[in-house]
């Protein structure tokens, strides 16, 4: 089954949820980390749920909860490579983590 949820849209912050069968794809971390995983835990899912984290960029309305998302949790983050550039100079330790699509 295939499942699309909004959890925050617009300049305060955005963040979706994407997911077909155990595949979880959360679209854009711009609100807190524990608003996220609240969202989530409401859906029946928690943080290490994610099979990743889809950037589309870095702006802040779009990456705010990522910094704190990073050090509990080590999902691959995809992102285009311009923007995983800005990641990298923003957020300490996350280049481990970016996946150039």
């Amino acid at each position: 089954m295939t499942r699309f949820c909004t959890f925050a849209s617009g300049s305060s912050g955005n963040a979706a949820l994407l997911s077909s069968g155990n595949t979880h794809i959360l679209i854009d971390m711009g609100i807190s980390c524990r608003r996220i995983i609240k969202s989530l835990e409401q859906i029946g899912l928690k943080g290490e749920d994610l099979s990743a984290v889809l950037i589309t960029h870095e702006h802040t309305d779009h990456i705010a909860g990522l910094a704190t998302y990073i050090k509990k949790y080590k999902t691959p983050i995809i992102t285009t490579s311009a923007t995983a550039r800005q990641l990298s100079y923003r957020i300490a330790g996350i280049e481990p983590l970016l996946r150039c699509a």
